[in-house]
């Protein structure tokens, strides 16, 4: 069913209540016809707050070569979430596969945003393990402040300044860009 206003208030309420230990990462859909983020990964923009530590994850294949990469959207875009989503590339993943009677394939290429989101999750885990002192908000802001978004055809919609005055743009296709986690790392303990 839809849920009660009640049973939505609850739901809310718990998601925000874990928001106090960790960071929530949603997976958009993976529907490319979208024109923006579905309900379930646009939240914040109902309960705003859930804006501190949640990242909606966007699948953006990354082809190419350094000094020549390509980065086109293969999921819905980011849209109203742009300002806490972030990319990586769960595109034409090789996975295990459920084998069929006509297949001995225990393998396959598969593809989406659910790739994408544990990526973003285990980034989270190491930066938890890295900077033991951050609080959720602010793993958060650190992954988002340090992806990569200087490619061609990026189109900054809007930014944001995060802590130590660390300025970042982000678009409502592909948010903050690809996630950097080597970047991330680098930053000094004070920057997001």
């Amino acid at each position: 069913g839809k849920g009660t206003v009640a049973e939505w208030d609850s739901y809310v309420a718990a998601l925000n209540t874990f928001q106090n230990d960790g960071v929530i990462v949603w997976a958009l859909s993976n529907d490319s016809t979208f024109t923006g983020a579905d309900i379930s990964a646009g939240l914040p923009e109902f309960y705003t707050s859930l804006q501190e530590a949640w990242i909606t994850a966007v699948n953006i294949d990354k082809t190419g070569s350094a000094g020549s990469y390509t980065y086109t959207k293969k999921s819905a875009p980011c849209g109203e979430t742009a300002a806490y989503c972030l990319g990586g590339d769960g595109w034409n993943i090789t996975a295990a596969a459920n084998a069929n009677n006509s297949s001995t394939d225990l393998y396959g290429n598969t593809s989406g945003t659910s790739f994408v989101a544990p990526q973003i999750s285990g980034a989270i885990a190491i930066l938890a393990n890295h900077f033991p002192n951050h609080s959720p908000e602010k793993l958060a802001d650190r992954l988002l402040a340090s992806a990569e978004n200087d490619w061609v055809g990026f189109g900054v919609d809007g930014t944001t300044t995060f802590g130590n005055g660390v300025v970042h743009g982000y678009s409502t296709d592909f948010g903050h860009g690809m996630m950097d986690l080597y970047a991330c790392l680098l930053y000094s303990s004070d920057a997001a």
